[in-house]
């Protein structure tokens, strides 16, 4: 008896938990767990994963201020957050502390700079149709929201070794993307491939293969540059 009122009671309250929204300011411990506090040459947290390693596993050098949606609906908020591309996991870092987002999230928006220290925004959704090794768990970058299709990019960090003369090896992580595009009315996911092109976008859409002529003319387009590719995608109807 006694056994049961525990547990309708930890039921509860694991449910309150999680009926609210998150922030910064609020305990991270019902969604995150702590991970192992490594830094590299510069200073910068890194997963145990990254340790001597050249270059960062994430998607911005330095932490900074993002947001996520759980799949259950809960918004939270933090000042230092990131996303590595080696382990495909969310961080973020509270009192010199790295934390790992353990529960399943739909998207999440991450800001930072780039090469450049320009400001840059980026968005990241899960919930799309398992393709190859990927599942539903896994998260795109989203290049384009268009009204019929989206054009999506996984992103993965490897770690390269290279030998030396007469010195020891040197590791460092190397980016390779994947594109893809998602079909809205079908529900379907549409191989690029790792760089893209109008052949690769012909032989996955053959039946926009001229509007794609069309808009790609109309506006000077070259569909080998991702900036480019991502105002098409927006255009076609």
């Amino acid at each position: 008896m006694y056994k049961c009122i525990f547990l309708a009671l930890f039921s509860l309250v694991m449910h309150s938990l999680f009926s609210q929204s998150f922030s910064s300011s609020q305990s991270t411990t019902s969604y995150a767990q702590p991970s192992l506090n490594l830094t590299d040459a510069f200073g910068r947290l890194i997963p145990a994963s990254g340790a001597g390693i050249s270059g960062t596993p994430y998607v911005f050098d330095q932490f900074g201020l993002g947001k996520g949606i759980f799949i259950n609906g809960v918004e939270f908020e933090e000042s230092d957050l990131n996303y590595s591309y080696f382990d495909h996991n969310l961080y973020f870092t509270k009192g010199n502390q790295l934390y790992l987002v353990n529960y399943q999230l739909k998207s999440f928006i991450l800001n930072g700079v780039d090469k450049d220290y320009n400001k840059v925004s980026k968005e990241f959704m899960s919930l799309f149709p398992s393709i190859d090794n990927n599942t539903t768990t896994t998260f795109y970058e989203m290049r384009s929201n268009g009204k019929v299709f989206q054009l999506l990019k996984y992103s993965s960090k490897l770690i390269k070794e290279s030998t030396v003369f007469s010195g020891p090896p040197i590791k460092e992580y190397i980016l390779e993307d994947l594109f893809y595009i998602y079909d809205k009315a079908d529900k379907k996911m549409l191989p690029l491939g790792g760089s893209l092109s109008m052949k690769a976008l012909k032989n996955r859409l053959p039946n926009y293969a001229a509007q794609i002529d069309a808009l790609t003319n109309a506006n000077k387009l070259n569909l080998k540059k991702e900036d480019d590719m991502i105002q098409l995608i927006q255009q076609l109807k």
